[in-house]
C-alpha cells in the first residue's frame, strides 16, 4: 500500500510548521533570559596582573600585590566598589592600641583556589606585629584574605550576586590580659565621581553604594555578627563580631570589626563579610518576577508545541486515506 504524493507533501508541511514554531517559542525564551542573566564568563585567568573573572553576573577585578577586591555589576559600566586595605590590631579594655600588624612592605602570597562550583582568590602573609608607634617588632601573624564568587547557584543558600570576604588571624602574638583584637577595611568607589558612600538601610548591610547620576543603589557591603575561633588545646569556639561604619567622606569608608573577649586569647579566628551588587527590581517597566513567570510560561509553550508537532508527524494524515480510496 503506498502513500499519494498529496499525503507526503502535507506530512512534511505540518513537520515544518511544528519545527518552526517551536524554534520560535524557544528563541523568543533565550532572548527573554538574555535580558535578565547576562552570559557566563569564561573560566578564571591565571593569577597575574591584572586578574578579573565573573560568574555572568558580578565582575571580580584584583590587584595582584594586595588583598584587594572591585566587586561590579557585569551589565554596568563605569561602577563598582572596592575592598581594600586591611588591617589588623590588639586593643585593650580602655580601647588603646597595644599592638597592630605592620603591612606597609608585607609581599602577600596570591593562590587561586577556584573550584568547579566557586571562583576563589587567596591572599596570605606572615605579617611583623609592631608596637602602636610602629616599632619595636613585638612578633609576628599568620593573616589571610579570601575573596569567593559562586560560579552558578548549586544551592538555595548560594547568592550568585554576593562575593564572600574571609579573613583569618592565626598566631597572634597576645600583649595583655583582657585585649581582643580589631580588624578594619576599607572601602571606596571603583570609579571615582560615579557612586557615593552612605550608610545602608537593610538589614544586615553596612554600606551602599549609590550611582551619583541616577541614585540606583548599585553595591553594599555587610558583614557576619560572630566569628569563629580556636582556643588553647584547639577547641573550637565562636565569640562576638561588632561591626562600625565610619564615613571619611562619600567617596572613603572604614568598616572596623571588634571581636569579644569571651573565648580569652584564642590561637586563630575566620570572620566573613560580603559585598554583593543590588540588580534591578525590573527590565524595561516590567518587575523581574513577571519576566520570570512569562519566561516559564514560554518554555512551557514551547515544550506544547514541540509534543503537538511530534503527535501530528506520527499520525496519519488525512489525505493518506483520500489518496488510498482513489487508488481503489
Amino acid at each position: 500500500m503506498t502513500r499519494g504524493r498529496g499525503s507526503w507533501r502535507s506530512e512534511r508541511r505540518v513537520g515544518r510548521i511544528g519545527r518552526l514554531l517551536t524554534v520560535t517559542a524557544l528563541l523568543g525564551v533565550i532572548g527573554l533570559l538574555g535580558a535578565i542573566i547576562p552570559a557566563a564568563s569564561a573560566a578564571p585567568y591565571g593569577v597575574g596582573d591584572p586578574v578579573s573573572w565573573s560568574n555572568g553576573m558580578v565582575l571580580c577585578q584584583f590587584a595582584s600585590s594586595v588583598p584587594s577586591v572591585a566587586v561590579s555589576d557585569v551589565a554596568v559600566h563605569d561602577s563598582g566598589l572596592t575592598l581594600s586595605s586591611v588591617n589588623v590590631s590588639e586593643v585593650g579594655p580602655n580601647q588603646v592600641v597595644e599592638a597592630q600588624t605592620s603591612l606597609a612592605r608585607a609581599t602577600w602570597n596570591v593562590t587561586n583556589r577556584s573550584t568547579d562550583t566557586a571562583y576563589d582568590l587567596s591572599y596570605s602573609v606572615r605579617a611583623p606585629v609592631v608596637g602602636p608607634t610602629g616599632g619595636p617588632v613585638l612578633g609576628s601573624a599568620n593573616l589571610s584574605v579570601s575573596f569567593v564568587l559562586p560560579t552558578y547557584a548549586w544551592s538555595p543558600s548560594v547568592a550568585t550576586t554576593t562575593v564572600t570576604v574571609v579573613f583569618v588571624v592565626d598566631s597572634w602574638p597576645w600583649q595583655g590580659a583582657g585585649t581582643h583584637l580589631v580588624l578594619s577595611f576599607g572601602a571606596a568607589p571603583s570609579v571615582a565621581g560615579t557612586e557615593r558612600l552612605s550608610a545602608s538601610t537593610s538589614p544586615g548591610w553596612l554600606l551602599t553604594s549609590s550611582s551619583n547620576s541616577t541614585g540606583t543603589d548599585r553595591e553594599q557591603v555587610g558583614a557576619n555578627s560572630s566569628a569563629a575561633v580556636t582556643v588553647a588545646g584547639g577547641t573550637p569556639a565562636n565569640v562576638t563580631a561588632e561591626s562600625s561604619l565610619t564615613l571619611e567622606s562619600p567617596a572613603e569608608a572604614m568598616v572596623a570589626v571588634s571581636f569579644g573577649t569571651s573565648a580569652g586569647a584564642f590561637n586563630s579566628l575566620s570572620f566573613t563579610a560580603r559585598v554583593g551588587i543590588l540588580l534591578p527590581s525590573s527590565v524595561a517597566g516590567v518587575p523581574l518576577p513577571e519576566l520570570a513567570a512569562v519566561g516559564a510560561g514560554a518554555v512551557l509553550v514551547s515544550l506544547g508545541v514541540a509534543a503537538v508537532a511530534r503527535r501530528l508527524r506520527r499520525r496519519p494524515s488525512k489525505l493518506i486515506y483520500v489518496s488510498e480510496e482513489e487508488g481503489q
